[in-house]
């Protein structure tokens, strides 16, 4: 039986098409959330970043199908039970140094679930325990940067990633 601590992002699919090759653009709300931060410039961008918290939370997703362009929100999965592993594959994530940037934390998402924060020249070590993951980060405000990381993990396994604005 599946259970329900371990989220996954396989079997998502377009409410529209039901088209399965999505874009994940971020979290509910990032949107209103940059532009009221537009509005406060670079004093705006630092606080909402200094709010970011670095436990883990479930938030709907925003997606768009690749198929339709129609742009959706979306709560993880449950991982079916051949999707899970028997002993937690390590994820560590470095952020490699960027002046742009370099004041604002940025959120990491693995399989639609908020693990962790993580700020320039840092990394972030978290676990999944589910076999076909997605990671993609955004923004303080949720707005997720282009493209998204998926990987098959192994049990027992470690999988590096190097982020800077984008996977490398």
């Amino acid at each position: 039986m599946a259970n329900a601590q371990y989220p996954s992002l396989k079997g998502l699919h377009c409410p529209n098409c039901n088209g399965t090759e999505l874009k994940y653009l971020g979290t509910k709300g990032s949107v209103g959330k940059a532009v009221g931060a537009a509005m406060f410039g670079a004093i705006g961008n630092l606080i909402q970043s200094s709010q970011a918290k670095n436990n883990f939370e479930v938030v709907p997703i925003r997606c768009q199908c690749q198929n339709c362009k129609k742009k959706f929100e979306a709560e993880p999965l449950v991982a079916a039970e051949d999707e899970i592993l028997d002993a937690p594959c390590t994820v560590v994530l470095h952020r490699k140094g960027s002046f742009v940037g370099s004041m604002v934390v940025q959120q990491v998402f693995l399989n639609g679930v908020k693990v962790g924060s993580v700020k320039n020249k840092e990394e972030l070590k978290f676990e999944t325990y589910t076999k076909h993951n997605v990671i993609f980060v955004t923004d303080h405000n949720g707005m997720a940067f282009p493209g998204e990381y998926t990987f098959t993990a192994e049990s027992g396994g470690t999988e590096t990633i190097e982020f800077k604005r984008g996977f490398i």
